[in-house]
C-alpha cells in the first residue's frame, strides 16, 4: 500500500532548517530500506510530501513519526493511505499492482 506523508511546518523555516540534515539522513535510510519512493518540498515552502510504500498503516506511521522534523516538534504530519487504481504505462507496476493502465 502507498501512503502520502504530508508535512506541515509549525515553526519558522529557520527552526526547521536546523533539523534539515537529520531529516535528509532519515530520508536516505527510508530510500535504502525501500520505504520511501519519492520526497520533496511543498511550494510555497510550508512543508513537504513523502510517498511511502509500506506493508501496513502501522509501519508507515512508525516511519513517519521517526522523522526528525516530527520528533523536534517543527512539523506535523498527516498520513493518507492511498491505493492507486489507475496509472500510466511508465509508472512502476509494483507501486500500484492493482492499478489499471489508463487507456487500456
Amino acid at each position: 500500500m502507498l501512503y502520502l506523508d504530508i508535512l506541515k511546518y509549525v515553526r519558522p523555516v529557520a527552526e526547521v532548517d536546523a533539523h534539515l540534515e537529520a531529516h535528509r539522513e532519515w530520508l536516505r535510510q527510508g530510500f535504502d530500506e525501500g520505504l520511501v519512493l519519492m520526497a520533496g518540498r511543498r511550494d510555497p515552502r510550508v512543508g513537504g510530501v513523502i510517498l511511502i510504500k509500506a506493508s501496513s498503516i502501522e509501519e508507515a506511521r512508525s516511519y513517519a513519526e521517526a522523522d526528525p522534523f516530527i520528533t523536534a516538534g517543527v512539523a506535523e504530519y498527516d498520513l493518507i493511505a492511498w491505493e492507486p487504481t489507475l496509472r500510466t504505462a511508465d509508472t512502476p507496476e509494483h507501486w500500484g499492482p492493482a492499478a489499471r493502465i489508463m487507456g487500456d
